[in-house]
């Protein structure tokens, strides 16, 4: 039982963690979709030894990177050809105080990656996942990235 009267959605969340606890939010909620793949599974097939698998994943995970990398300098683009020239002051703003990242797409990639491992990571440890940590992690990344990629297309 909780100490706090305070209902958990008005608790206070530090700016570094709130890009772990939504990656970890959309990563749980995907879990279960129809026709999404096993998060132990994922795109690289079951049959593969450890590592065949785990090279498997990383290439795929290099190539969503890669997509990644293209969708965010397409933003970049898209923010640059508005009027002005700018990225809008709010969305800016939010990257570079809320959290202290930059506009530059290159760096908003970066931030995003480490958030993801982070993320992936704790949920590692959520669903007590002792064995194939790599390949656990690594397929949550795989399906961050692939959300993101959703949203920005």
């Amino acid at each position: 039982m909780r100490a706090s009267a305070e209902p958990l959605m008005h608790r206070r969340v530090s700016h570094r963690l709130l890009p772990v606890a939504v990656a970890s939010v959309l990563a749980m909620g995907m879990r279960g979709a129809a026709g999404e793949p096993d998060p132990q599974v994922g795109p690289c097939p079951d049959g593969m030894s450890t590592v065949e698998r785990t090279l498997c994943i990383g290439r795929v995970l290099e190539q969503k990177d890669k997509q990644l990398s293209i969708a965010m300098q397409k933003v970049a683009a898209d923010a640059a050809a508005v009027p002005g020239g700018q990225f809008p002051t709010i969305w800016k703003d939010s990257l570079t105080g809320f959290f202290k990242t930059s506009a530059d797409p290159e760096d908003q990639v970066a931030a995003f990656q480490q958030a993801r491992r982070n993320a992936c990571v704790f949920m590692n440890s959520l669903a007590v996942q002792g064995t194939g940590f790599g390949i656990f992690v690594s397929n949550c990344e795989i399906r961050l990235t692939d959300a993101l990629l959703q949203s920005l297309n």
